[in-house]
């Protein structure tokens, strides 16, 4: 399970400043690790590679309803 949060700059660095020494000792190792920067970038290249894409029919489809909207616009 993965849960994505944004949370603002400015209160992530508060959050930072109230750990403890060797909570923010942890945290950065935790972001130098060669590995941690690997795995989020080959979960990344691999949601990429299996992700899906068009079909020539839905490319075709997409398309026409472009040229179609380009000849809308012109008429006005």
């Amino acid at each position: 399970m993965e849960i994505s949060v944004n949370v603002p700059f400015h209160q992530l660095l508060t959050s930072v400043r109230t750990l403890t020494a060797s909570q923010k000792a942890k945290l950065k190792q935790a972001l130098t690790e060669d590995k941690f920067v690997q795995n989020d970038k080959s979960e990344y290249i691999s949601m990429l590679l299996n992700g899906p894409v068009f079909t020539e029919d839905e490319i075709n489809t997409i398309e026409e309803n472009r040229k179609s909207i380009k000849r809308w616009r012109e008429k006005s």
